[in-house]
This record gives C-alpha cells, structure tokens and sequence, in this order.
C-alpha cells in the first residue's frame, strides 16, 4: 500500500471524522452532512452535529475535504482519499465464494491469451472498476527452445518457443546452400547461448559468444549473425493490455457525465497513455506488494476523477502487472484485496506451469 504521507497532523478527533466521512462518501456517493455524520458517529465520539461541523471546517482548511457549491455537505478531497486508504490497517478479505471463483476461473495455463482475459474479467466483476492485465513482455520471457526448419536450400524458418508457451518466428536467408549437418550445427549454437536466457539480456549472451562464432566457416557466420540480428525485433516492448468492464463506470453517477464518459473512451483508446502509467509506476511495485494512485496523483489529467489500484505478479524471472481503474470513491478494501489475489492467483499458476 502507499506510504504514510498524510494525515500525521490530524488529532484524534479529526482523523475519526475523515475517515466515517470517507467511508459514507464511498458508500453513499453523497456530500455528507455534519447531522448524518453525527448520528454515524454517536457511539464513538457522542459529539453534536455543530462539533462536528466544527471538525469538518478545520479538515476543510487542512484540505482533507471540500463541499460542492448546491450542498452543505463535504466530500473528500484527494488528500482526504489519501488519508484514508494510508489508515486502512489491513484489506477485506475475499468470501470463501470469491476465492473459489478465482481458483476456478483462473486455472487454464495452457492458454494464456485466455487467462489473462479471465483475470481482467475477475478484477472488474469483483471490483466493479476496469480490469487491466499486463502480461510479461515477451523481452523478459526466458528461451525454451530453437528450431530451425528448412523451407527451401538456402530458406529456413526460425522457430523461437518461451517457457510461456509463446512462439515467434522468423526467415532466414543463406547465400549459398548449406548442408543438413550445418543447419543442425546452427540450431545447436543458437540452443547453447539462448535457452534459459531472455531477449532483454541477448546483448550480454552474444558477447560472450563472440570469439566461438569467429571460427565458424563464413556462410555459417553470416546465416547465425543475421538470425541473431533479428531476435530483437521478436520483442513487443509496448506490451499488450487486456482490459474489461469499462461498463462498470456507469454505477458511478459522477463518471457518467459525457464528459466523464469521453475521457474514458479516449484513456482506453490510447493504450500508450496506460503503457505509460504503468511504466511508471513500475519502479514501485519493485519495492512493495501494491501500489495505489488518487486523481491528481497519477499525473495524468484524463484521470483526475480516479483512483488505479496495482499489483505485480511474477513468471520465473519475468512478471506482469495487474490492476484496477475505478472512481475515487471506489470501495478500497474490497478492491486492494481483489487485485493482490488475482496477482496472486497467476503467480501460482505461473510457478506451476
């Protein structure tokens, strides 16, 4: 979760109000009036409506709060947001029904397109928010396996097969005819310095290979040097992204908007802008389980009216990123606890795959 970065200044009594407040904002989706807070709050703090409303003015000059202009009533600000979730002492842990969901549905590893497509599903449905999944890019994913098929004499197609079950292919071209004992003594060169390693660190494997491929005879050479040239184009750097359930925004009365509605549709539309935000953010998740951003924290206008929740998961070496895009009041122990078991989930089923 985010860091403790604000809220240390609160007393007691201020810090109670923000949080019911928050947590009837997000219920309710209401400004919350000092008289509706004061009956939430009477077993705990037995204050008057006009105490309470005293409370409220001073979180309002802290910034924690805000009041639209038609209602006497406050909402949250990104500061109080913020202030809430670094409270939230732990998630809501899922029902027995909502694992079994996960376990069920996420179960397949043989096809992968599939499973990343359940799982954004799985993120909306129990979220009711947007689901994102990141697989891994296929830059990070080790080698299984090389093959190399002769299409014609001097024509071959190379087969590049991931530990994920993924596959690329790509011509090669030899300027003479190379005999059956040669393709065999490439296929063999490019398994040694290729298995178990990924396109990320292919710069580190050739170097290293450099002095073996010097002795090779000169139309060897130039077949494993052109084959190696285009392994890097094999990587998707931009990563593709699975995403469901923008449908679920339409819960939310203040996402409904036209306007709110556009933003969206052009978020989900540009995929750069959520590569973007996920790359950035992906120093992070390198340091701890989730990451959660609140409108203007994310840095990007079309989010503003929204929180993104993220969490990591891991295939061996390689890892992916899922996540969350919903409304500021989005209900966060509920959807910190979704995301965190269905990285979960994929990690398990990576590991056993």
């Amino acid at each position: 979760m985010a860091s403790k970065r604000t809220g240390k200044e609160l007393t007691e009594r201020q810090r109670c109000v923000l949080q019911a407040l928050v947590h009837l904002y997000i219920r309710t989706g209401k400004p919350v009036s000092s008289r509706v807070l004061a009956r939430y709050l009477r077993r705990r703090l037995n204050l008057s409506a006009a105490s309470i409303r005293n409370v409220m003015a001073e979180l309002e000059e802290l910034n924690y709060l805000t009041h639209p202009h038609t209602s006497a009533g406050r909402i949250p600000t990104d500061r109080g947001y913020r202030a809430y979730v670094d409270s939230l002492t732990c998630a809501r842990k899922l029902s027995e029904h909502e694992r079994a969901i996960i376990e069920r549905e996420l179960h397949d590893r043989s096809d992968r397109e599939h499973l990343w497509q359940e799982a954004s599903r799985i993120l909306s449905t129990f979220a009711s928010a947007i689901g994102v999944v990141q697989p891994p890019t296929i830059a990070q994913l080790p080698i299984q396996r090389v093959e190399l098929i002769p299409v014609s004499l001097r024509h071959f197609l190379a087969v590049i097969i991931f530990r994920s079950g993924t596959i690329r292919t790509f011509t090669l071209q030899s300027n003479v005819e190379l005999a059956s004992h040669q393709i065999e003594l490439l296929a063999r060169l490019l398994n040694h310095y290729l298995v178990g390693r990924s396109l990320i660190t292919l710069h580190e494997t050739l170097a290293a290979a450099q002095q073996e491929f010097a002795s090779l005879p000169e139309p060897l050479l130039a077949v494993l040097q052109h084959s190696l040239e285009q392994l890097p184009s094999l990587s998707d750097t931009s990563g593709q992204l699975y995403i469901s359930g923008a449908f679920q925004l339409l819960h939310y009365p203040e996402l409904s908007s036209a306007g709110q509605l556009r933003s969206i549709a052009i978020l989900l539309e540009q995929g750069t802008l959520l590569r973007r935000l996920l790359a950035r953010y992906e120093p992070i998740l390198q340091q701890r389980p989730l990451f959660i951003g609140i409108g203007r924290e994310l840095q990007e206008a079309l989010l503003s009216n929204y929180a993104v929740i993220l969490a990591r998961y891991h295939l061996g070496e390689a890892h992916g990123v899922v996540g969350i895009i919903g409304p500021k009041r989005i209900f966060y122990p509920k959807a910190i606890s979704v995301v965190y078991s269905v990285a979960r989930r994929l990690s398990e089923l990576c590991v056993q795959a």
